[in-house]
């Protein structure tokens, strides 16, 4: 295992990545085991980064050097603008007649709680986007690796498709969604230098969407042809590409190599 942490650490560390979080997942699944496990299961890309890592380099030390406070609270800011103008207000504004919208939820801390956090980001980022984004970039550019990680952060969600009551679009409509989701992430990734604090707080902003939109749409429901999630990935979709366009493709990533 140590060669192949040496010569191809993306291939293990996304086998590992899946394997201790469908360890969990799985048996969620079969059992119908409490949705708080998903909590553990999301630890299971940090803990595949810190296996390789050490495999690979004799220490644990995975995560790129992270910027001061002054570009990590900034770049978080404008990833959280970003992504509640891209999963919320766009969709809300296309589906309805925005003065009929709460627009007072936006300001509301009320949206959140432990699972904004713990439900993902704070298990997943360190893997996802800080170790894996930077060495996908290196081989295969910004936008290349940003759409191939969003296939796989799909996939590596499959399991939970399977438990009943999961609240989630179609497996097909997730895909789009979240591969959106991975190119704007990835401009905030790079914008922050991988910061994982950057990359943590934009992945709680998303876990909130569903909140965010359910106080937006507290007196009025969306009127859509399409399904409501079909409409939030075509928005993620199209923001993602304006990034592309405006960065040249870059996504920022001159910025997060720059010593």
């Amino acid at each position: 295992m140590a060669s192949l942490a040496a010569e191809r650490p993306l291939t293990l560390f996304f086998i590992l990545a899946y394997g201790f979080s469908w360890l969990v997942f799985v048996p969620m699944v079969l059992l119908q085991g409490a949705p708080q496990w998903t909590i553990l299961a999301s630890f299971g890309p940090t803990i595949a980064a810190l296996i390789v890592h050490r495999l690979a380099t004799g220490n644990y030390r995975f995560l790129p050097p992270q910027s001061g406070g002054a570009r990590t609270l900034g770049t978080s800011a404008a990833g959280i603008a970003i992504l509640i103008v891209t999963y919320v207000v766009l969709p809300a504004i296309v589906t309805t007649d925005p003065k009929k919208l709460n627009w007072g939820v936006l300001l509301s801390l009320g949206v959140f709680n432990y699972s904004t956090v713990l439900g993902g980001p704070l298990g997943e980022e360190p893997g996802w986007r800080g170790y894996a984004l930077p060495r996908m970039e290196a081989r295969l550019g910004p936008v290349r690796a940003s759409l191939l990680l969003g296939i796989l952060w799909t996939m590596w969600h499959i399991p939970m498709f399977l438990r009943p009551g999961w609240q989630s679009a179609p497996v097909w409509i997730y895909l789009i969604i979240l591969c959106g989701m991975s190119l704007i992430m990835t401009f905030g990734a790079n914008l922050s230098r991988f910061s994982v604090v950057t990359a943590v707080v934009m992945h709680a902003i998303f876990n909130t969407v569903s909140r965010y939109l359910a106080g937006l749409f507290a007196t009025v429901q969306p009127e859509a042809a399409i399904p409501f999630e079909l409409i939030m990935g075509l928005c993620g979709l199209g923001i993602g590409l304006f990034l592309i366009l405006v960065t040249k493709g870059r996504l920022g990533y001159s910025l997060a190599i720059r010593t």
